[in-house]
């Protein structure tokens, strides 16, 4: 890889993180153990992206917190679509009636790909870094994306993922996947394996309609520790966006 092209993933590796933290800014640190950077490089393009005016100092704290240059990078582009403004507004709804992690994601060929994270309640586990990948067969809101899909094109790509599995034991059972897609179809909510996400337990649902241009799946990671009340809590408001959005509906009626 070029060294222009991994400067310029960094780049939106690191606005897409600070998306995720809110307006009080983060630590040097903070960004360093997120992404996993070496300490000059993240130092380089923190100091870097304050001389532009994206990122403000705020020493006494030694924080560097987003500035309204950052805000205004998509506000054109969101301020021209009411539909991706809808997506956005269920997102935030559903951070604040579920509490706990809140996601998106979309499918990335055979792969799940996040694309927003943000950390609810009063956890100090910092948000997973957003383009994390899994398997579209093992995640939940990887579930909620295949059941839009025809039996041929949900088994082509559990072979692969099959293939591609780091053990045996991140293998599916075609007829195992099939029961639950019928189950997402019908209830509208899929739930994650344990096995598959140790200590966490997910739950999604879908964010927008099979017809779309892009799926997106919505969901909610409740720690396993947690009592039944968080999960009942993730699930009531899950729900809640597929009664606004009339989603369940849709997906019955194309299956």
């Amino acid at each position: 890889m070029g060294r222009g092209i991994k400067s310029a993933e960094r780049v939106l590796e690191l606005l897409e993180y600070l998306s995720g933290t809110g307006a009080s800014g983060v630590r040097l640190k903070d960004v360093q153990q997120a992404l996993n950077w070496p300490q000059s490089s993240c130092s380089m393009m923190i100091n870097r992206l304050a001389d532009l005016g994206y990122l403000r100092a705020v020493p006494q704290e030694r924080r560097f917190a987003p500035t309204l240059r950052i805000a205004l990078m998509g506000s054109n582009y969101l301020a021209q679509s009411q539909h991706l403004n809808g997506l956005l507004g269920s997102f935030e709804e559903l951070c604040e009636t579920a509490g706990n992690l809140c996601f998106i994601a979309q499918r990335n060929g055979p792969s799940l790909q996040y694309i927003a994270f943000k950390q609810m309640g009063d956890s100090e586990e910092p948000a997973p870094p957003v383009g994390l990948t899994r398997p579209l067969t093992l995640a939940a809101s990887g579930k909620v994306l295949l059941s839009f899909m025809s039996d041929p094109e949900v088994l082509g790509i559990l072979r692969r993922n099959n293939a591609e599995a780091p053990s045996r034991q991140c293998h599916i059972a075609p007829n195992s996947l099939m029961s639950d897609l019928d189950l997402i179809r019908n209830d509208g909510i899929a739930e994650s394996d344990p096995q598959f996400t140790p200590g966490l337990v997910g739950f999604a649902t879908w964010l927008t309609e099979k017809d779309t241009d892009m799926a997106y799946a919505i969901g909610v990671a409740v720690p396993t520790h947690n009592n039944k009340r968080q999960r009942d809590r993730a699930i009531r408001a899950l729900s809640q966006i597929n009664q606004e959005r009339g989603l369940l509906n849709d997906c019955a009626s194309s299956n």
